[in-house]
């Protein structure tokens, strides 16, 4: 699967798409983004973690109605 952003090549100057930095573990600008605004996970993943986030945000507000 490719992601197939453009990207501009330092060493030509020149458009590529992105591959991901094939070979790699992790695209190095996600290892690089001093935020962490980058995130490289299956889909899948990520939408487990946003499940778990929300049932966090929304267990409070329940436990405070049943009280």
């Amino acid at each position: 699967m490719a992601y197939n952003r453009r990207v501009i090549s330092r060493q030509t100057e020149v458009g590529v798409k992105c591959d991901l930095c094939n070979g790699r573990e992790l695209p190095a600008c996600v290892e690089a983004c001093p935020t962490h605004a980058l995130v490289f996970a299956e889909v899948k993943d990520i939408l487990g973690i946003k499940r778990i986030e929300t049932g966090l945000k929304i267990s409070p507000l329940m436990q405070e109605e049943s009280l």
